[in-house]
């Protein structure tokens, strides 16, 4: 995973990189840091200011991690945000499916509709992070992590229906 701190802009990685490197090499894959490195990659260029030069005394970034529990969501994630994701992922999931299904009904069988069924699934889960993995994050950094995600996995599926109307 330490190919994902190549996002992070060049002052950041000066001071932080190597630290992290060195955690991220203790630790095995796991959906939940690859989008906390994102998640923080993004909240790095909007905010650059944060990036403070090392002082004599001051705690390395591993030990201040370390005292952070890595695995699974942010600490601040409550029962009502964890039902709020769900409820977001599964109703969002059904209505989706349902717009795909009426656009099937509508369109006949049109390769780019059906090249976009996908969307109906991970659309929900990405907005479904704001009460989790992004939970705290800005919500600038929010809106550009789902967005963006949302939007290049929305230009790939077309892409894909499109090279289905070329096969």
């Amino acid at each position: 995973m330490t190919w994902l701190l190549k996002l992070y802009p060049p002052r950041w990685r000066r001071r932080y990189g190597e630290e992290l490197a060195e955690l991220l090499a203790t630790q095995p894959f796991s959906i939940g840091v690859a989008v906390d490195l994102m998640a923080g990659a993004i909240d790095a260029w909007l905010h650059p200011r944060l990036v403070v030069p090392a002082t004599k005394g001051d705690m390395s970034m591993i030990a201040r991690m370390r005292q952070l529990t890595c695995a699974g969501p942010s600490p601040d994630v409550t029962a009502r945000d964890k039902a709020t994701s769900v409820t977001l992922m599964l109703g969002g999931t059904l209505l989706l499916t349902a717009l795909w299904l009426w656009s099937q009904w509508q369109f006949g069988k049109n390769t780019y509709v059906t090249a976009l069924s996908p969307m109906a699934y991970f659309f929900p889960t990405l907005l479904s992070l704001r009460y989790t993995s992004l939970k705290g994050r800005s919500a600038r950094t929010q809106t550009l992590f789902i967005g963006g995600l949302a939007s290049v996995l929305a230009v790939f599926f077309l892409f894909v229906g499109w090279l289905g109307t070329r096969i």
